[in-house]
């Protein structure tokens, strides 16, 4: 009995070594064969998509590594539908708050958010891979306004659902230019490095928009970016340091409080991306796209050591951050605050005997799918309404959306 339980662990040992070795194969190859994925910066925007594209037809014209495509990410086991009803009443206020730390949901004109392609929610409604170069900007968790709160729980149905005004999120789908983007400025592939750009372009939208009131409207931004930096951090340790990544996000954030009246801003710690390592196991594409173009770091650490490098360079970018806008830099001018949500810090897709589900994932294993979204956007706002100090730090799946109450009518921040 136990030689035979000895061969079957060698022989499973042995098709798990086997795999994960076409695997990496495939990568050695698709780097041979396109020269931008040697890039020590993470690809972005249009060339992002490019190199998808090219992956793509490189392995489909390849006999040794076309069966890659014909792999996808797990299908099984996937869990129903989280439900949970929105029941809170989202008044505005009487007259109109001067203060950022005596805003109530109801107050917000315009919605707006920075980031990378999980704020562009790339691959959100895709049932392939190459469905990931779609920018799904309405169903994006911070701002996707496509359809209602009763289909899509994000940030921004929540607070259209009974504020009509409501301006500046996106619908359908669209890159940076298009339409759907409004006022939605992420962009796929971007790093800390591109947020202060972000940052001055959103201030030029906002100041050019006929239908913002650029110094009386409330205006709420999200900013999540990070994610890329991390996956690049083993390829550059010095560019994806945590110095220059909160460098980057304090000259991004120190616009804003020195351009934009009536601000209140989100700033959603990065999640966990060391991640992807067990996430893409089971999906030879997974694996291949992780390896080559999405996040080599995390999904194939060269060692032990650069394991734990990707696993500290995430908490220390968080811990930067907190110390950033725990700081009260930010609070000099009464209609102005940034509020760090760490509702990203340790979440994780629930798993069904013992295996991640899928389903909140996009077919590449990395970028959220239309669930994830919803899941993302209902964490965001129960964060919002949570006190400084006390805000979850994971999904909550299937748990009730968090209301104001009459003790706490108000966004929290560090002064109220």
């Amino acid at each position: 009995m136990k030689v035979l339980l000895i061969a079957v662990i060698a022989c499973f040992v042995a098709t798990s070594c086997a795999d994960h070795q076409h695997e990496r194969d495939a990568i050695n190859y698709l780097t041979s064969r396109i020269p931008e994925l040697r890039s020590k910066q993470p690809l972005a925007g249009a060339a992002w998509t490019n190199a998808l594209f090219k992956i793509v037809k490189e392995l489909d014209s390849s006999v040794q590594f076309r069966d890659v495509l014909a792999t996808n990410k797990p299908a099984e086991p996937v869990s129903a539908e989280p439900t949970s009803s929105f029941n809170c009443q989202l008044t505005r206020s009487p007259t109109k708050p001067t203060s950022a730390h005596r805003l109530r949901p109801g107050d917000i004109d315009v919605i707006a958010a920075m980031g990378d392609s999980l704020t562009a929610a790339n691959g959100a409604l895709a049932t392939s891979i190459l469905g990931l170069t779609t920018e799904y900007r309405g169903y994006a968790w911070s701002i996707g306004g496509e359809a209602s709160l009763r289909q899509h729980t994000t940030l921004a149905n929540i607070l259209k659902d009974q504020n009509s005004r409501l301006y500046g999120y996106s619908t359908g789908k669209g890159a940076i230019s298009s339409s759907a983007a409004v006022l939605n400025v992420a962009v796929p592939g971007n790093v800390a490095s591109h947020v202060p750009g972000q940052a001055r372009l959103l201030v030029e939208k906002l100041k050019s928009d006929s239908r913002v009131n650029f110094n009386n409207d409330w205006k709420l931004i999200t900013l999540l970016i990070g994610g890329n930096d991390v996956c690049a951090y083993c390829k550059d340790k010095r560019a994806f340091s945590a110095d220059n990544y909160i460098r980057y996000i304090r000259e991004a954030l120190d616009y804003l409080h020195a351009n934009v009246p009536r601000a209140f801003v989100n700033v959603a710690e990065v999640l966990d991306v060391s991640l992807v390592k067990e996430l893409k196991d089971g999906s030879a594409i997974c694996g291949v796209l992780q390896g080559s173009l999405l996040c080599k770091c995390g999904a194939f650490p060269e060692n032990e050591a650069e394991e734990r490098d990707v696993k500290t360079i995430i908490g220390e970018y968080q811990a930067r951050l907190r110390q950033l806008v725990d700081s009260g830099r930010y609070d000099t001018r009464e209609d102005f605050t940034v509020v760090t949500q760490p509702f990203l810090r340790n979440s994780k897709p629930p798993r069904i005997n013992g295996v991640y589900d899928q389903s909140y994932l996009a077919p590449d294993c990395f970028h959220f799918s239309r669930k994830g979204h919803d899941e993302t956007g209902k964490a965001l706002w129960n964060n919002m309404l949570e006190p400084v100090g006390r805000k979850a730090t994971e999904w909550n799946i299937g748990g009730p959306f968090k209301c104001p109450t009459s003790s706490r009518p108000y966004f929290a921040t560090r002064k109220n």
